[in-house]
């Protein structure tokens, strides 16, 4: 794969990235008669699919050249063989697996590999993508897709690249949508750049944060409900502070707050959490959305209220924390307490009760 095809195959990939979300992972692995992981330090494992880790693959990405003879084989036995090992360290929800060929030919069906790691049960899909106008090796590859409960598809120029891409999608919700699954999904905070300039950086009460609720629409007609026909998608933007309303804040308590995350762990609000640079400039951090609540509960060691949260348990737990607070002032904290009150809005929500019992003056 030289030339023209090589740029519509890296067209390809970082298409699919894109489509790609926090809540999936992904790797990346190019083969000639060896594999060739695009970024050798993540060999034989999964990353999560956020923003920084995109940009990070797609760089590497870049750096490719063909070289040699493609031996697919051994690059199907990796790509089972990692999803089998992510499977059994339990970090996934093994909802939908998918594996994504994209090459310019395939000599064999290699329908062995399948039987040893896909069949009969069949759940990791396959998507195969033919890259170039010929078409000598359709066939191998048509029939690896359906063997899979996949879907194949020819791209012969960068024009076609993003709507052959997005069939696969359409492949993963016919599922949901025969078995009349609607999930809805909250995102991370962020500025909404619709608002002017002056509004979308802060008003009254300060930075103005969004968050958007969606959810997918599915055909219901009769006649196609058994094909599980993707629509679109459904949605609308929620200003953060609507959602803090939900809040009691009479059980806080004096330097008491209350925050939310996603269901990946990323704030949604927190009084720490700061997206823009020094307050004259106005300019937002690149990865403000994405910050992690270990990054500013820094006493919760062991990710302990971190994974309550993302696992979404209910109670309450103490441990000990320091705040500073005006004028200087430092509180040794004692308690801290957690609750779930509006799950079907937030993933949780917390508050922290903090009671001092020693005050050093600086």
């Amino acid at each position: 794969m030289k030339g023209l095809r090589l740029t519509i195959a890296k067209q390809t990939v970082s298409s699919i990235l894109d489509t790609l979300g926090d809540d999936d992972f992904f790797n990346i692995i190019a083969y000639n008669e060896e594999l060739h992981y695009v970024e050798p330090c993540l060999n034989g494992t999964l990353v999560q699919a956020d923003r920084t880790n995109k940009e990070h693959f797609r760089e590497h990405l870049d750096k490719l050249f063909a070289k040699g003879i493609g031996m697919l084989d051994i690059a199907l036995n990796e790509a089972f063989n990692m999803l089998n090992e992510f499977n059994h360290t339990g970090q996934g929800s093994i909802c939908s697996q998918a594996i994504m060929l994209i090459t310019d030919g395939a000599v064999d069906t290699y329908d062995t590999i399948f039987a040893k790691y896909n069949w009969p049960d069949r759940k990791v899909r396959i998507f195969t993508y033919l890259i170039g106008r010929e078409a000598a090796f359709a066939d191998n590859l048509k029939w690896m897709a359906c063997a899979n409960k996949g879907f194949f598809t020819q791209i012969s120029t960068l024009a076609d690249v993003q709507e052959n891409v997005m069939e696969y999608l359409h492949v993963l919700s016919r599922p949901k949508v025969i078995d009349q699954e609607h999930d809805v999904v909250w995102t991370e905070a962020y500025i909404d750049s619709t608002l002017p300039q002056a509004q979308k950086l802060a008003d009254d009460q300060g930075l103005v944060l969004m968050t958007t609720v969606a959810m997918p629409v599915f055909s219901k007609q009769n006649e196609t409900r058994s094909k599980g026909i993707l629509l679109g998608v459904v949605g609308t933007d929620v200003p953060v502070k609507e959602l803090l309303k939900a809040i009691p804040k009479y059980k806080l308590g004096i330097h008491g707050y209350a925050f939310a995350i996603t269901n990946n762990g990323y704030i949604l609000t927190h009084p720490e959490l700061r997206p823009l640079y020094e307050e004259g400039k106005k300019r937002r951090k690149p990865n403000y959305s994405s910050v992690d609540l270990s990054e500013v509960e820094w006493e919760d060691r062991d990710d302990v209220l971190r994974n309550a949260m993302v696992n979404r348990k209910t109670g309450k737990f103490s441990m000990e924390v320091k705040k500073t607070v005006d004028k200087g002032v430092i509180l040794g904290a004692y308690s801290s307490y957690c609750s779930q009150t509006i799950s079907h809005l937030l993933s949780i929500s917390a508050s922290h009760l903090i009671l001092p019992f020693r005050c050093i003056t600086c």
